[in-house]
């Protein structure tokens, strides 16, 4: 865009971008300087404070500059998130943070961030684990801590547990049984001690939820919710996979274990995420297209994708529940270009679901009755 706009101009021009976070908004830097025939004289690396110089009144021959070495999604995303974690503590005049350790991929990719961008041993991971945590969840998370460097510490809540069903008179989770209060309330014991730690030393607690599940309303409020910044909350679960794979490249920082476990809330007995959400490969998929590309029901359908999943996907993401919840989320990193909350505002109240989810029924309509013209000119021009 620079070296265009200088061609054109026939001038020479200077792009200067800003490098930190300010609240989720990250300036990833990467200043250029153009001459008139759109050559780039100068290129700042992205993520970095720098100083250059470039003469541009000298009458000797200016030699293009070097171009910074390009790199991959995910490692922009790493080191956005980095950058804009780091910001947001410092400015705000957090030191130290506290993070709830599941054992799963999405605390896991937060602590390894916020061990890389304030320090190790700034960081306390907290194991909170409930009746239906697995041994597995517990020691991956005490490895994981070890292999960072972080201190960590563990809190039962299967005593607070116990005490608050009993007294609300709440039934247990059962295994494939519907019991969604008692699930919830776990989460917001853990939440409730999350930030009494928060409270009582000083730290800033980092919330954990990604994108994929924020959307669809796959998340506790006022439990893993809690926090005063969310970390992950724009980047999608199959992102947050990549950004782990991303830290492995070197070493193995996060036990593959936890990278090749199947995904679970463990807030009841044999619970996993694909039992409740569609599988995140094709999820994300949808969820790119319907948030960054601002594409329609119509245009979602049409690229290949079933249309009772886009149904599913888009009634929980306009769902009026789920905006509430949303609505109440910690300020989140932005990474894309249609973030959750400051990038997508919607009225809580609204009936705007019901045209959308028509206009899905209406699309899926149409691919069959296409689907059906095809068949039969297909059978056509075979029998001639």
């Amino acid at each position: 865009m620079v070296s265009h706009r200088a061609r054109a101009a026939k001038l020479p021009m200077v792009f200067v971008n800003l490098v930190g976070g300010n609240d989720g908004i990250i300036f990833d830097g990467a200043s250029v300087v153009a001459d008139g025939a759109g050559r780039i004289l100068l290129q700042a690396p992205a993520f970095e404070e720098f100083i250059g110089t470039v003469d541009l009144d000298s009458e000797t021959q200016i030699a293009p500059g070097e171009e910074c070495p390009s790199r991959d999604d995910t490692e922009i995303i790493h080191q956005a998130l980095v950058l804009g974690l780091c910001d947001y503590a410092r400015k705000n005049r957090f030191q130290r943070a506290v993070i709830g350790l599941s054992g799963g991929i999405d605390s896991a990719v937060v602590a390894t961030l916020a061990c890389e961008a304030l320090g190790a041993e700034n960081v306390l991971g907290v194991m909170m684990p409930s009746p239906y945590s697995s041994r597995g969840s517990i020691e991956d998370s005490r490895e994981l801590g070890k292999r960072l460097g972080m201190p960590t510490i563990v809190h039962p809540i299967s005593e607070a547990f116990d005490v608050l069903t009993g007294e609300l008179e709440l039934t247990k989770p059962k295994r494939g049984g519907e019991s969604l209060a008692a699930e919830n309330l776990q989460s917001r014991i853990r939440g409730c001690m999350l930030m009494t730690i928060s409270n009582a030393e000083g730290r800033l607690l980092l919330s954990t939820g990604n994108k994929s599940e924020l959307a669809l309303g796959y998340c506790t409020l006022y439990g893993d919710t809690n926090g005063g910044l969310a970390v992950i909350g724009d980047v999608l679960k199959t992102e947050v996979y990549g950004v782990a794979r991303h830290f492995n490249r070197e070493r193995e920082v996060i036990p593959r274990e936890i990278i090749e476990k199947r995904p679970s809330a463990e807030l009841a007995p044999d619970q996993f995420d694909d039992q409740t959400l569609p599988p995140y490969d094709k999820l994300d998929p949808v969820l790119q297209l319907y948030f960054e590309q601002k594409a329609t029901p119509e245009e979602i359908i049409g690229a290949g994708h079933a249309a009772g999943l886009v149904y599913d996907v888009l009634n929980r993401v306009e769902s009026p529940a789920n905006e509430f919840k949303r609505r109440q989320l910690p300020p989140t990193l932005i990474i894309s270009r249609n973030a959750i909350g400051i990038g997508r505002r919607r009225p809580v109240t609204h009936r705007y679901r019901r045209q959308v989810l028509q206009r899905v029924e209406e699309a899926a309509s149409n691919e069959v009755v296409l689907h059906h013209r095809d068949t039969e000119e297909s059978q056509r021009t075979t029998e001639a």
